[in-house]
């Protein structure tokens, strides 16, 4: 395993926000019990943006689902603010790939203003509607207040669920590869306008994907894991990259490092596969 680099002195000088300790995640098929993760330990801390990143199969949406209270560790633990993940509750918030986890019946403002209301944030719905409109302005949506899902575009619905997350100011965002299923230029906006809107209020997160390039844009550090089971390869700083960086040396390096690692463990597993 690569040892992680120094992520400077602000995660050390404080708390972690979440613990994630030699967890293994399972879960049943029909004909299977699946290993997902295998001893998966890191932590996050206030303001971090971590990033989980692998190929397909590395358990890397499972983990989220772990954090989330959805799955329970078949061995490790998982701890919010030290305390024991066991169920799903309103200090996490996830935002999904899926364009239809609005409700189609209510508009944007609405879309907010429930969640709000049923997540216990707000006690009435003249501070939701408040609480609404401020996030509504942050994602640019201004105009689209009062209109209903299907009149938007992937983008825009996806700004409404992260604006719909963010209102409800959870201890941590979890997104699951929001942007996978937007077109690339639609895909950089996404990118841009997350990195923006962290500027502004320094929000956790803990965002999955499996793009090397995306993952060294958004997050401040990187675990890389391997193929299935997945396990930690590396944990990695890329708080000093962007989207400006992309293609010179230092981002290059970097991309490079992680590409090899996941090809040669990729290699590995044709060559242990039976042959036919």
């Amino acid at each position: 395993m690569v040892q992680a680099q120094a992520a400077g002195p602000g995660p050390a000088a404080v708390d972690s926000i979440l613990d994630v300790d030699a967890v293994t995640l399972q879960y049943k098929t029909r004909e299977h019990l699946i290993t997902a993760t295998y001893r998966v330990s890191f932590q996050v801390f206030p303001s971090d943006r971590f990033v989980l990143l692998g190929p397909s199969g590395c358990g890397k949406s499972t983990l989220l689902k772990g954090v989330a209270g959805y799955l329970k560790p078949a061995e490790g633990e998982m701890r919010l603010k030290g305390q024991a993940i066991t169920k799903p509750g309103p200090d996490r918030v996830m935002v999904f790939q899926e364009f239809d986890q609005l409700l189609p019946w209510k508009t944007v403002k609405q879309n907010i203003t429930f969640a709000l209301l049923n997540g216990g944030r707000c006690q009435t719905k003249a501070q939701a509607e408040a609480i609404a409109l401020e996030y509504i302005h942050k994602v640019k949506l201004d105009r689209f207040v009062d209109t209903y899902p299907h009149m938007l575009s992937g983008g825009m619905k996806q700004r409404v669920a992260i604006a719909r997350g963010m209102a409800m100011e959870p201890d941590i965002l979890l997104m699951d590869e929001p942007f996978a299923a937007l077109d690339a230029l639609t895909r950089r906006q996404m990118q841009e306008e997350l990195l923006q809107l962290w500027e502004d209020t320094h929000f956790t997160v803990l965002f999955v994907t499996h793009s090397i390039e995306e993952a060294l844009i958004i997050g401040s550090r990187v675990l890389v894991l391997s193929p299935h089971p997945g396990q930690v390869k590396a944990e990695l700083n890329a708080h000093h990259l962007e989207h400006t960086n992309v293609g010179d040396e230092t981002f290059a390096a970097l991309q490079k490092r992680i590409h090899d690692m996941l090809f040669a463990d990729r290699i590995l597993e044709e060559e242990a596969a039976p042959h036919v």
